[in-house]
Parts: structure tokens; C-alpha cells; sequence
């Protein structure tokens, strides 16, 4: 590959994913209802030519750093592409989801914050009358999802690949039949654990039996606000503090946070990394419930990855990483929240009995449930027909109980995420266990776990899964790791 192509998409393509990371950042921070990604992608030029990623996929790379470096890059290009081909889709799709609202009693109840509201209401009525009324707007969104999915695997081909999911398995390097098994084995392998410990606790909290539950009555009981006493309401700042005390990270990047309740606000929180190696923000939309403290620590974990960045380093360094990889690090962070001895010093709680294993539940459900996503996921874009039913079968067996069918487009956005997220939380599990055996139990404790987490963190982009499961010997995708999570929690 010329060195003008490279220059080209590090000085162009470092100037699009600004512009367009700060668009996404405006509208989920519900900041603006408005995108103008149509706009922006027009005034790409040259950059989003195929010829651009052909090259890149055609190189020859001198090592494993050089390698990771044009593999971030021509995804990041692939994506923008398959963008820039339908933007007012994407334009399309935020601004209903930012700036819809519906009326529900005396109250008025943004599309964004549905869940919450259910969280709020205890009478069958009022959730059903949330649930119609999301519905309509639920409608418009599907038509575009759908339209957005047709485009992508059209403009997939067009791009050389049979599906998007091939060319996503290409860029993200995925093996979706190892992760479709995979997940498969753990749905299996969890079967009865779940089904008797949801049923249980239906039974003992609810007076509901499983058979006639809805997966929003199990959301309900999993993230009751009965616990918002156990867990005071978040303050960012304070938890972002205290996590670095904590685990005696220096952190040289400044974290800015935004909690500024709006109503297009994204539930829960996400970063934004505006300036890596400079300053990045969280914003976080706190409700009050177990969400914030998960969402928020996956937040943190996401930070770390940008946190030590050399801001004068190559655009695929510093502002790119590998999706999977990320998602190790917010899984490892956000898997504090189940640890009895954090759980203790954070709070002052001693989580046994009940208690452990409810949020073990809890946690148990959120990956059955992620594990479906994948079955479904990777069979929504091999064509398979009826979707709906689909859906609606894979997500009754990971629940246990009766599916929301309206969601069935909704609740894979954005595309094929599931894969990144599942690899991320398989090898999370696997990193753990590493850290235990060369730390200490309570790992986030210990000067020289920091010390070795900081070290890759330091490489920002010229590190993927792959070269961090070499260097900590994790080897093959398997579950036992995190099966075992499970079962030392819940016996």
C-alpha cells in the first residue's frame, strides 16, 4: 500500500470518526435529536472509495503491530462505507429514537427511557399501557432497521463479501460457528441452574410462576428498585475516584462526566472518547437502579482502553480499537459488581445468602440472554425467514419465559454487536482467572495487577484479542471460564 493511501486515511480518517463520534455523542447524550451524518459522510471524497479498503486488505504487513494497525483501519473504513451508503437511514432512525416521547398517566415517557418507566410501575395495567404505546413508535423504527439491514447486506456484497456478516467476521475477526456453538453449549449447560432460580425467586418476590412470567417480568425482578437502598443512587465522579484509589491506577488522561438528566439521553452510560490521551467523558443517564453501577463500570472499563494513550501516536493507535478487545476490558470492570468482597468494601455489605446469588442471577439471565442474541443474531443475517419467530423461540428458551416479540429487530442494534460483546465476555472470563492465579483474589487490590493492566492499555491500538490472549496464555474461545463464574456462585 502507497504511503499517500496511508496518509490519506489517517488524516482523513481521523477527521470523519471526530465528526461523526461527536455526532453519535450529541444524540445518545440526548443533546441533539438531529443528526447529521448524511452531511458529513458526503464530505468524505476519496476516503470512502473501495479501492481505499482493497488496498489496505491487500497489504502485506511487516509484523503483528503493523498487522493490527491495517486491520483496525479497514474496518473502521468498511463500516464508514457501509454507512455513507444509506446515512439518512442512520439520520433517520436517531432522531425518532431521541426525540420520541408518549404519554403514560399524567407523565410523559421518552422512547429512550421505556425500561425505566416499567421499572417504575407495579400495576399490570400501566405496564401494558408503556408497552402499546412504545409499540407505535417501536413500528416506525423497524421499518428502518430493516431497511438499514437490507442495505448492509447489499452494500456488503457489492463490497465482495456474500453477507455482512462475512465481511463483519473479516474486519472483527470472528469465527461465527465457533461463537454461534459456543453459545449454544452455554444455554445448554445453564439450562436448569436458571430456570429454578428465576422460578424461585418468582415465586418467593412476584407470587409468579415461571410458565406465566414475561421477560419484563423477569427484567423487573432482576433490576427491582426494592435494592436502590443497598445500592445508594451513583455519583460518577465519586466512583470513578474511588476505583482508582482503589486499584492505585494513574491515570494521565482527564475523565470528564456528563449526568445531566435529558430526555434523549441513552439509558445508562457510555463514553465518548473526544480527545484520547487528552480527556474523555462519561455521560450518564442514572435512574436509580443495579443498571447505573453496571452500565457506569463498563463505562470505566471502556475509559481505561483510551486512557493511556499517546495522544502523538497514528489515528488507528489512538482513536481505534478492536471492538472485542474493548469489551473485555467494560466486562472486567463491570464484573466488580459481582464480587462479594468489592461488593463489602464498596458498600458495606455483606452479599451471601439471598442476596449473591440473586445478583448471580442476574448476571446468569444477562448472559443466556446474550448467548441468544448470537444464535439469532448470526441466523438474522444468514436470510433466514420468519425472524419474528425466530426470535421469539431462541429468547423463550435463554428466559424462560414469554418473549417480546415486537423487539425482535431492536434488541440486536447495533448490528451483530452480540458477537463483540460474547468474545469479549468469553475472554474476560479467561483474564480473570489469570489474574487471580498471578495476583491476589482480590486482584484490583494489588499495585502489580494494575501495573500489568496498564501496560496494555499503554499500546492503545497495537493490541487485539489475539495478541492479548497470546501473552497471557489464554488459547481457544472456550466456556469453561465463565461457566465456572457461575458455578461458585450458585453452586
Amino acid at each position: 500500500m502507497c504511503r499517500d493511501k496511508l496518509r490519506l486515511i489517517r488524516e482523513e480518517g481521523k477527521s470523519i470518526y471526530s465528526k461523526i463520534s461527536r455526532e453519535l455523542y450529541l444524540n445518545r447524550a440526548g443533546l441533539k435529536n438531529k443528526t447529521e451524518l448524511t452531511y458529513i459522510l458526503k464530505t468524505c471524497g476519496d476516503l470512502l472509495e473501495p479501492e481505499i479498503l482493497q488496498s489496505i486488505m491487500e497489504a502485506n504487513p511487516k509484523n503483528e503491530e503493523e498487522r493490527n494497525g491495517l486491520t483496525l483501519s479497514s474496518s473502521f473504513l468498511a463500516e464508514t462505507i457501509l454507512l455513507g451508503k444509506s446515512p439518512q437511514i442512520e439520520d433517520g432512525i436517531l432522531e425518532i429514537e431521541a426525540s420520541s416521547t408518549f404519554n403514560v398517566a399524567k407523565s410523559k415517557v421518552p422512547f429512550r427511557k421505556f425500561k425505566s418507566a416499567l421499572l417504575k410501575k407495579s400495576k399490570k395495567e400501566e405496564t401494558e399501557d408503556i408497552i402499546e404505546k412504545r409499540d407505535g413508535i417501536l413500528e416506525k423504527l423497524n421499518q428502518l432497521y430493516l431497511r438499514q439491514y437490507a442495505y448492509k447486506q447489499k452494500d456488503s456484497h457489492d463490497l465482495g463479501y456474500s453477507s455482512y456478516l462475512s465481511l463483519y467476521e473479516t474486519m472483527e475477526s470472528h469465527d461465527a460457528q465457533v461463537l454461534i456453538e459456543l453459545a449454544k453449549e452455554f444455554i445448554r449447560d445453564t439450562e436448569y441452574v436458571s430456570r429454578d432460580l428465576l422460578d424461585w425467586f418468582l415465586t418467593k418476590k412476584m407470587d409468579l410462576q415461571i410458565e406465566d412470567a414475561t421477560v419484563y417480568d423477569m427484567f423487573y425482578l432482576l433490576s427491582s428498585y426494592e435494592l436502590k437502598n443497598s445500592f445508594p443512587k451513583l455519583t460518577p465522579h465519586s466512583m470513578a475516584q474511588s476505583l482508582l484509589d482503589e486499584t492505585g491506577i494513574m491515570l494521565p488522561t482527564v475523565i470528564k462526566f456528563d449526568t445531566e438528566s435529558r430526555n434523549g439521553h441513552i439509558e445508562g452510560s457510555f463514553l465518548y472518547p473526544s480527545n484520547p490521551g487528552v480527556e474523555i467523558l462519561i455521560s450518564s443517564n442514572i435512574e436509580g437502579n443495579i443498571f447505573d453501577y453496571e452500565s457506569f463500570l463498563e463505562s470505566f472499563g471502556h475509559a481505561l482502553c483510551y486512557g493511556f494513550t499517546d495522544r502523538d501516536d497514528y489515528f488507528e493507535y489512538t482513536n481505534l480499537r478492536e471492538k472485542s478487545y474493548v469489551k473485555i476490558f467494560s466486562a472486567l470492570f463491570r464484573n466488580l459488581f459481582f464480587e462479594p468482597s468489592w461488593l463489602k468494601r464498596e458498600f458495606r455489605m455483606d452479599a451471601e445468602n439471598d442476596l449473591l446469588k440473586y445478583l448471580n442471577l442476574r448476571k446468569l439471565m444477562q448472559t443466556r440472554i446474550l448467548c441468544a442474541k448470537v444464535i439469532y443474531e448470526i441466523g438474522f443475517y444468514k436470510n433466514q425467514e420468519n425472524k419474528a419467530e425466530m426470535f421469539n423461540e431462541t429468547m423463550k428458551i435463554a428466559t424462560h419465559c414469554k418473549p417480546d416479540t415486537k423487539t425482535y429487530v431492536c434488541d440486536i442494534q447495533p448490528h451483530l454487536s452480540s458477537l463483540d460483546s460474547f468474545k469479549g465476555w468469553l475472554v474476560e472470563a479467561k483474564l480473570r482467572r489469570y489474574m487471580l492465579e498471578n495476583y491476589d483474589e482480590q486482584w484490583w487490590r494489588e499495585d502489580s495487577a494494575s501495573e500489568f493492566l496498564t501496560s496494555i492499555w499503554e499500546t492503545g491500538g497495537r493490541t487485539s484479542v489475539a495478541t492479548l490472549s497470546k501473552k497471557c496464555g489464554i488459547g481457544d474461545l472456550n466456556i469453561s471460564e465463565l461457566l465456572q463464574t457461575f458455578v461458585k456462585a450458585l453452586g
